[in-house]
């Protein structure tokens, strides 16, 4: 994994670290020789926090700080961000079988920890900020059943959310758009993550075999881990050409193929969706080739994940032998 040189230490704030996605970013971000403030609810003592300390280098723990906080009380969240440079916004409050949450509890925690973000930002002079966004900001999974207007899925799709963590995502991006219109040194990038999948299921075998996480209202889409920690410090260290400062911009981060187990693309969505038929047969889409077009955060990030590339006829060795370049970013 490469990114853009980095020209002096950089601290940066990561809310939401004890997660998988965050736990996963602030390694990476450590490896690439930069300080980590690292917030979330979790307790300290948690077997989480311990077990992602324990595979840091002494010289990595040394620019690791972590802090409970709760990203909802204003305060102290600006308190622990003190400091850092940049800020990655990755907490999220959502509704699971152990820990139930009401529609206007996700709504109002999640849209209040995005504001605050984004004031803390401000008010401390954080000019680099993420937020975690979601495919689903353009009503997705979540969904009776989504309206697509046109193939590829870009960042300019109307967004259709009808429940409340997909509203919040959306509400997210507008918050973004409101804060750079008076603050022309902030650059924000709301990156509209897939399922993202941990390193143990982003194998080739896993993903064209047995994984099971694909679904179609998200057109079977997935993002690896890894390259979900790369454009997030892509978004942050974009040199400002590219991406200039006093703007927002959203970004699709979707790997290139579906996870849809030796699956061709077209043909599901014909299945699916067949009022799509005539989209997807302009496409001329080869075996598993995704839905999504990351070409704005390419162009912009220097970002992609080519995921893992299947067609008919190709056997285990093929697969190895004439995969495009797996996990790439």
């Amino acid at each position: 994994m490469t990114t853009q040189a980095i020209t002096k230490p950089l601290t940066i704030a990561v809310t939401g670290s004890a997660g998988l996605v965050g736990s996963h970013l602030c390694a990476y971000l450590l490896s690439q020789g930069l300080t980590v403030i690292a917030i979330d609810v979790v307790p300290i003592e948690n077997h989480l926090h311990h077990a992602l300390e324990s595979k840091f280098h002494p010289t990595e723990t040394e620019r690791y700080t972590y802090k409970v906080v709760r990203t909802e009380k204003y305060e102290e969240y600006r308190d622990a961000c003190r400091g850092a440079e940049g800020l990655v916004h990755l907490a999220a409050i959502y509704h699971t079988e152990k820990n139930p949450k009401t529609q206007w509890e996700i709504h109002n925690a999640n849209v209040a920890m995005s504001y605050n973000t984004l004031c803390i930002a401000a008010e401390l002079e954080i000019n680099r900020v993420v937020l975690a966004s979601s495919v689903n900001a353009i009503g997705m999974i979540y969904c009776k059943r989504p309206t697509f207007y046109y193939l590829p899925l870009d960042e300019k799709h109307p967004c259709r959310p009808e429940d409340a963590y997909s509203l919040c995502k959306y509400m997210c991006e507008l918050q973004a758009d409101s804060f750079v219109r008076t603050h022309p040194a902030l650059r924000v990038a709301t990156l509209r993550f897939h399922g993202v999948v941990p390193p143990s299921l982003c194998t080739r075998a896993s993903l064209l075999g047995t994984f099971d996480g694909a679904n179609p209202k998200d057109f079977w889409g997935w993002v690896s881990s890894s390259a979900v920690s790369s454009a997030c410090l892509k978004a942050l260290i974009a040199p400002t050409d590219m991406f200039p400062e006093g703007s927002h911009e959203t970004f699709f981060i979707v790997a290139r193929t579906i996870c849809k187990p030796k699956s061709r693309t077209e043909d599901l969505v014909k299945d699916t969706y067949p009022e799509l038929k005539a989209e997807v047969e302009k496409l001329g889409l080869r075996g598993n080739e995704g839905l999504f077009d990351t070409s704005k955060a390419e162009k912009m990030l220097d970002w992609k994940d080519e995921g893992h590339y299947w067609e008919p006829g190709m056997d285990d060795e093929e697969l190895d032998n004439n995969r495009k370049s797996d996990l790439t970013v």
